[in-house]
């Protein structure tokens, strides 16, 4: 009797897990689809420049055809403390889908990064 609940516990939990990883995939792809020519088109026309001003490449950086493109959630790069609720910025720390194109090779690597709801973008040197 324990192996059959031991195996009941197993096959529940293999299709929570299947299910979630059905659904987030599903969700990153829809969104990706939504907002990836809105994301190449606010990474072209951003200035090829970091925060500080500096600039990030040589020559021009093609992001009609990226690499990579992925959805994430949050910005990682924000200093917000989970705890801080009312904080201004913790629904695009944590919250707020972004979309993340990156060109280069494996030594020189250079992403842009989309904030869907707010519009703006980021670049950064991975």
């Amino acid at each position: 009797m324990r192996a059959v609940l031991i195996l009941l516990a197993v096959l529940v939990a293999a299709k929570v897990w299947a299910q979630d990883k059905l659904h987030r995939d599903a969700a990153n792809e829809a969104l990706l689809a939504a907002y990836r020519l809105h994301a190449q088109s606010a990474c072209v026309s951003r200035p090829q420049t970091d925060a500080r001003g500096m600039p990030v490449a040589v020559g021009s950086v093609n992001w009609k055809q990226p690499e990579t493109a992925e959805v994430l959630l949050g910005n990682p790069r924000l200093s917000v403390p989970i705890w801080q609720f009312e904080h201004p910025l913790w629904n695009a720390r944590f919250k707020n889908p972004v979309v993340r194109l990156t060109v280069g090779d494996r030594f020189s690597r250079i992403a842009c990064d989309y904030d869907v709801i707010t519009g703006k973008t980021d670049l950064l040197v991975l």
